[in-house]
C-alpha cells in the first residue's frame, strides 16, 4: 500500500508498505480522506518538537471499515463509514478518570507520537471510531477532528444563547467556530466583527 512517510524534517515521500494487520480490538480501515493539519506542516519543517521520526503523518482521517471484531462496543460493521478519533489515551490516569482524556499523562497522537493514517489502509482501536452519516461528504468527514477543537473552545468559553462572542483568526479551526455559534441558522448572513450566538452545540463528554 502507499503511505506518506517523513523520514526526517524536509524529507517526505510516498512509500510502499505492507498492508497492516489489525491487532486485538482493532479495525482495519480503508482510508478515503485525510486532512493536512498545521501540525503536519510543523512535522515536515521540524518545528513540532513533539514529533518523532521516521513518522507516517495524518490524524484527520475518515474511511470505510474492512474488518472489525464482531463484539466491538459500538456495534460497527464491515462497510460502515467512520471517522477516526486520533488521540490514544490510557483510560487509567487521573485526567482520564475525570473525563479529560485529552490531558492523559500517556497520550499518543496519531502522526506525532505514533504512526498516523495518511495511507491507503490503517488499523485503529474499534472503540475509537465514530460512524458517519451515510450522506456525509468525505471531505467534510476529514474536517471532523478540527471541528471538535472549535467545539471544545466554545464549551470552554461557556457560551450561552443570546451572548456575543469574538473569534480571532481566520484559519480552518477559527472559521469552523462560526458554525457551532451560528446554528440553527447556518444560511443566515454572518456579521463581520462579532457573532450573535443563537445556539451552542452540546456534545456528550468522553
Amino acid at each position: 500500500m502507499k503511505a506518506i512517510n517523513l523520514a526526517q524534517p524536509w524529507d517526505i515521500a510516498c512509500v510502499d508498505l505492507e498492508k497492516p494487520v489489525p491487532g486485538p480490538g482493532e479495525a482495519l480501515i480503508k482510508i478515503k480522506t485525510a486532512g493536512i493539519c498545521g501540525s503536519d506542516i510543523g512535522a515536515f519543517r521540524g518545528t513540532n518538537g513533539l514529533v518523532s521520526y521516521p513518522r507516517i503523518i495524518g490524524h484527520e482521517l475518515a474511511g470505510i471499515i474492512e474488518s472489525i471484531p464482531d463484539d466491538n462496543p459500538k456495534g460497527l460493521k464491515v462497510g460502515d463509514k467512520v471517522i477516526v478519533d486520533p488521540y490514544l489515551y490510557c483510560g487509567h490516569c487521573y485526567p482520564c478518570s475525570i473525563g479529560r482524556t485529552n490531558c492523559c499523562t500517556d497520550l499518543h497522537v496519531l502522526g506525532v507520537h505514533v504512526d498516523g493514517g495518511m495511507a491507503e489502509y490503517f488499523c485503529h482501536p474499534a472503540d475509537m471510531l465514530v460512524k458517519m452519516p451515510e450522506d456525509m461528504d468525505w471531505t467534510l468527514a476529514a474536517m471532523a477532528e478540527p471541528l471538535t477543537i472549535s467545539l471544545h473552545g466554545v464549551h470552554r468559553g461557556g457560551l450561552k444563547a443570546g451572548e456575543f462572542c469574538a473569534i480571532y483568526g481566520a484559519g480552518p479551526i477559527d472559521s469552523a467556530e462560526f458554525w457551532p455559534v451560528w446554528l440553527p441558522r447556518p444560511t443566515a448572513p454572518m456579521p463581520s466583527s462579532s457573532i450573535w450566538c443563537r445556539s451552542v452545540w452540546t456534545l456528550p463528554r468522553a
